[in-house]
């Protein structure tokens, strides 16, 4: 058994990749997270109304992934490279950003919104797909694709720390309004500054390998019944984070009476997964990166149970399920797209676009479901802010359980690694 620094790659290839995953992380925390709970308590848009928008918009985005990623993968084998691609999207990422907490005042709420949406999700994947294929093309060592993917996944947890603790004290200081215009000016600037290494660095201009192929030839990976097993519980994983994500301002305002104390609970939960990282990185290369990741969605299905048994008051308890379920935030971020890139090397023909195409689309599918679903059926059966709080009590703590549950049990009825670290020899596919 190789030692878990095993092939590690270079601190300069490192120092250079894993900077973008701050800021692109520091978008996606906000968009999921908070609006939600600010389109439905400050504009008043109701509930049904802003779970259709944000899951026929999430639903379009994921869509086009696999589309984006599939033409990206013949756009960067003509051209050698994909950072083209990946600075492409950052201009429209940050005009998309900033409208989603200014909306145009010539629409209706619910059209703008849908128009932000939708320009910030199509440059968001555009950049995002591409450096997450990037990740894969970097290594083609077992360990080596796990130290990218943590390394990447560490940058975006210091991204969603900074994004969980601006908002609310540049509101403060500032005022609404002007508070979010200087919140999404930060975002634009740190887009340009943590694209800097990458763009600038030598490392990372690794020529794109793979054999060109029809557009309409993008779901082929699909056919493979590893690939299928690890998109199914990537998505139930997904599901159960996107529905806990989408309640959580709820349950920390309605059910904990902390509303002040919110920005501190993401603190703790986002510096929890990113001080978990090397467990992970050191579990993963000790029995394998799938039995890490059950692990994990164990633990976390364990920390959603002792939510239910929350009530006012018990915000140290609460304190408590962040550092767990953060802690396993860690192996839900970086585990699975590195079992995906060790994929790629049992398809001849495999494309890393293509496969993180795929891959995204069930991400946000997941997280389209998760939100756009919750929302509507918690007004369908009579919640409303303020009012029945068991029912948001067992949709925070008990669905998200349940869907771990499945993710978990899912796991033993067929494998999803086509690699394990006992049988990895540097640079040789198996």
């Amino acid at each position: 058994m190789s030692p878990w620094w095993k092939g590690r790659p270079s601190l300069a290839l490192l120092g250079a990749y894993a900077p973008l995953g701050m800021p692109l992380a520091f978008a996606a925390l906000p968009v999921y997270l908070l609006l939600p709970h600010l389109y439905a308590t400050q504009y008043g848009m109701s509930l049904a109304l802003l779970g259709a928008l944000l899951l026929a918009l999430r639903l379009l985005d994921a869509v086009l992934d696999p589309l984006i990623g599939h033409w990206s993968d013949r756009w960067a084998e003509g051209h050698g490279h994909r950072l083209r691609l990946i600075v492409a999207g950052l201009p429209g990422m940050a005009l998309g950003f900033y409208l989603l907490f200014h909306p145009l005042a010539s629409f209706s709420l619910g059209v703008s919104l849908a128009f932000s949406l939708l320009i910030f999700y199509g440059f968001y994947s555009l950049t995002s797909l591409n450096y997450q294929a990037l990740g894969a093309e970097l290594s083609q060592d077992y360990n080596g694709r796990t130290w990218l993917s943590t390394s990447r996944e560490a940058g975006a947890l210091l991204g969603v720390l900074l994004a969980a603790a601006l908002p609310q004290w540049l509101v403060q200081q500032l005022g609404a309004h002007r508070g979010m215009q200087i919140f999404a000016l930060i975002f634009a600037v740190l887009l340009l500054l943590a694209y800097l290494p990458l763009g600038l660095s030598t490392h990372t201009r690794c020529p794109v390998q793979g054999q060109a192929q029809s557009l309409w030839t993008f779901y082929h990976p699909l056919r493979r019944p590893a690939l299928r097993r690890l998109l199914t519980v990537y998505t139930l994983s997904q599901m159960g984070n996107a529905i806990a994500a989408t309640l959580f301002y709820f349950f920390v305002d309605e059910i904990l009476g902390a509303k002040d104390l919110a920005p501190l609970f993401l603190l703790v939960y986002f510096l929890s997964g990113a001080l978990g990282m090397p467990f992970w990185l050191a579990l993963s290369s000790r029995f394998g990166k799938s039995r890490a990741w059950q692990a994990a969605m164990l633990l976390s299905l364990l920390a959603f149970l002792g939510a239910f048994l929350l009530r006012a008051g018990d915000d140290g308890w609460y304190g408590i399920i962040c550092v767990v379920t953060g802690l396993t935030l860690g192996a839900d971020q970086a585990l699975p797209p590195s079992i995906l890139a060790d994929q790629t090397d049992q398809d001849p023909h495999a494309r890393a676009g293509n496969y993180f195409g795929l891959f995204n689309w069930v991400a946000k599918a997941a997280t389209a479901f998760g939100a756009g679903i919750i929302l509507p059926i918690l007004q369908w059966l009579g919640f409303r802010p303020g009012q029945e709080p068991l029912l948001l009590l067992m949709a925070y703590a008990l669905v998200p359980a349940l869907v771990k549950l499945l993710a978990v049990l899912l796991m033993e009825f067929g494998a999803i690694e086509t690699r394990s670290p006992s049988t990895i020899v540097k640079g040789v596919t198996p």
